[in-house]
């Protein structure tokens, strides 16, 4: 099956623009047709932006839809037109695509959770699940909300976490792309001095000049072996075995392990809120959790703390039983549950745990800027030794 765009009018001569899925190009024409509008434009969809990952739908773009939809919904306005409102109204070309194959999916009698689902590149089986449950119940602008409100928080999590590794990240590059300019411009000259004039060259120069002929002269088996590596990396992390092993290296790697841990809580916690406020059962929402929780590890936590539950024990205890939570998260589950207020207690636990991860974040950047600047001022300073090392050798020697 492929997408078709098209651009026709309606009875009334009003142009309308949209895509359609179809097998061949005749199939479309023949849909559009039974639809009863005149076709002035059809073309099959180019997906050539979106394979090359040119184009992606963002949690920000997800959060707006879910906004806009639920108010216009709240506001009395149908279904379809509100989705065509939608999709004029985005500016994301992949994703304007999408509202416009789901409006006429929903046009032709699929429902807006299925119609949804035929998307999974675009809408998670967690926002899916949600708006069937908020159709079910008849609370669907609620749901969209919520899932709004989930989203950008979501979205403000990863900024926090990516602002966190973004200052080693440039420390490291900006290293590393100092050490390779020296070694390929600046050491051969000295090199190339030093062999003139005979002189016998120290450890620390011998070592660094064995470097640059190694980068100017295999640069291309490096390059070569750094693209196996990534390529060997996102083979191995396909593998569950070596999955598992990579997530519990994150969990417990120093510095950073920590803030990845209570990423992965307050990711939890804040799903599991949102989707039982959204009528799911428990049951159900943890059953989508553990696929989008991301780590291995607590996903096999939350796999675990599924089957307690499914035995008659109380969440608080399940989650006590992992190690893993904090005990703030299960001493606040547990009140949620002895109150028979579960919800609105996890929604303050997902905020107690981001404020807890900006200090995280906070306090990590305190600590690395001086140790990265420490460990760039020693590599440069290293560099910069063993350049002039033998200079200073045969000033002496000139001195005598």
């Amino acid at each position: 099956m492929a997408y078709f765009n098209y651009l026709a009018t309606d009875s009334q001569n009003k142009e309308i623009k949209g895509s359609l899925e179809a097998s061949n190009l005749l199939e479309a024409k023949t849909k559009l047709r039974q639809s009863g509008v005149y076709i002035i434009r059809i073309q099959k969809e180019s997906n050539l932006l979106e394979k090359f990952g040119f184009e992606k739908v963002k949690n920000t773009d997800l959060a707006m839809f879910s906004h806009q939809f639920a108010t216009m919904i709240s506001s009395g306005i149908p279904l379809i037109r509100a989705l065509q409102a939608l999709a004029e109204e985005s500016t994301n070309k992949k994703f304007r695509t999408t509202i416009d194959k789901i409006r006429f999916d929903v046009e032709n009698g699929v429902s807006l959770s299925e119609a949804l689902l035929k998307h999974p590149e675009v809408f998670s089986n967690f926002f899916v699940t949600s708006v069937k449950s908020g159709e079910a119940a008849g609370i669907l602008p609620a749901v969209l909300n919520r899932l709004a409100s989930h989203l950008e928080k979501e979205e403000e999590l990863k900024r926090k976490v990516s602002s966190s590794f973004a200052y080693p990240a440039i420390v490291g590059f900006v290293a590393l792309a100092v050490v390779i300019f020296m070694l390929i411009f600046i050491v051969p000259v000295f090199r190339n001095v030093y062999k003139a004039l005979k002189i016998g060259l120290p450890g620390p120069t011998v070592t660094l000049i064995a470097l640059s002929n190694i980068v100017i002269k295999f640069w291309w088996i490096i390059l070569l072996l750094i693209g196996i590596s990534i390529y060997a990396l996102r083979i191995v992390k396909k593998n569950n075995k070596y999955n598992l092993i990579f997530d519990r290296f994150k969990l417990g790697i120093p510095v950073f392990g920590p803030l990845n841990r209570k990423v992965c809580v307050s990711r939890f916690v804040r799903t599991l809120s949102t989707m039982m406020a959204s009528g799911l059962s428990l049951n159900s929402s943890l059953n989508i959790i553990k696929d989008i929780v991301g780590n291995r590890v607590i996903s096999d936590s939350v796999e675990a703390i599924q089957k307690d539950i499914n035995q008659g024990k109380q969440i608080s205890a399940a989650l006590k039983s992992q190690g893993i939570f904090p005990p703030i998260v299960v001493q606040m589950v547990s009140v949620g549950e002895e109150s028979g207020n579960l919800n609105a207690l996890l929604d303050k636990c997902a905020n107690f745990l981001d404020e807890d991860i900006d200090t995280i974040i906070k306090n990590l950047v305190v600590k690395l800027e001086p140790t990265l600047t420490i460990l760039l001022a020693a590599l440069i300073g290293f560099i910069a030794l063993a350049i002039y090392l033998p200079m200073f050798d045969l000033i002496h020697k000139i001195g005598k």
